[in-house]
């Protein structure tokens, strides 16, 4: 299985707002048209309901630990989820942002984040590792009514270490909208990490990434690594995406100083 990060280097880095990585077409097009093809539906990834009862832009995902397990799905998604919750996948973030990562998070993992213990994230579960990886298949659920957000600017967990969103955009999926943000302080950090959505008077928008089939973004985790997604209009359609993440089990990201606004 060729990696999402193969061909990619560090001067594919870009700073503004936040050190990161845009790639188009990550993956060869005949392995992204099979994935995509057998990509699950709602009914796998969220609860069996009448179309009406299907909650508005909600995300729902499937784990690396259960996509692993699931008969239904073709050995390529195992084989692509093996490999990019794996060691091996960690390995290749940790050098390609080499230069970028938070000292509170090298200190954390003592100056590096290879050579530590690893295994599948688990929500039942955290397991004896050091490290939790995960590359879950994500949805997020047509739009009706308004058009509304299925996150606005926010952080990560204070525990993850990256994100890396790969996207999967259906054929059919006109939908405007869905879009990933990435944002600045405005007056420096503040807020409180674990905040849903920061105020709008807290960050600027810098940088917009159009939702788009076979596109990768990914990005270390810092204070400064703020993103959200940009309104959906109502669409039938639903948003389709991977995410590629690892976490510590202990929180290693600290508040800011300021007093949330």
């Amino acid at each position: 299985m060729r990696s999402l990060l193969a061909g990619l280097g560090p001067t594919d880095v870009r700073t503004n707002p936040f050190p990161h990585i845009v790639a188009d077409r990550p993956m060869e097009d005949g392995l992204y048209q099979e994935l995509s093809a057998s990509f699950p539906g709602f009914a796998r990834m969220g609860w069996a309901c009448a179309p009406e009862e299907v909650p508005s832009n909600r995300r729902f995902e499937l784990s690396a630990d259960m996509i692993l397990q699931a008969p239904y799905l073709p050995a390529p998604w195992k084989e692509f989820v093996d490999h990019h919750a794996g060691p091996a996948f960690l390995a290749e973030v940790a050098a390609l942002f080499d230069g970028y990562w938070d000292p509170a998070l090298l200190t954390a993992l003592d100056g590096r984040l290879t050579g530590h213990s690893t295994g599948l994230r688990r929500l039942t579960s955290s397991g004896p590792y050091r490290i939790h990886q995960d590359a879950r298949m994500e949805i997020n659920t047509p739009v009706r009514g308004q058009p509304s957000s299925s996150r606005g600017p926010h952080l990560d967990t204070p525990n993850r270490l990256f994100s890396c969103l790969f996207y999967m955009r259906a054929p059919d999926d006109d939908a405007p909208g869905g879009d990933l943000v990435l944002y600045r302080w405005r007056d420096g950090p503040r807020g409180r990490i674990a905040d849903y959505a920061l105020p709008e008077t807290a960050v600027e928008a810098v940088l917009t990434v159009p939702y788009a089939a076979n596109r990768l973004v990914i990005f270390p985790q810092s204070l400064h690594a703020l993103h959200g997604v940009s309104p959906r209009h109502p669409t039938p359609h639903t948003r389709r995406y991977v995410f590629i993440t690892a976490e510590l089990t202990e929180d290693w990201l600290r508040q800011p100083m300021q007093e949330a606004v």
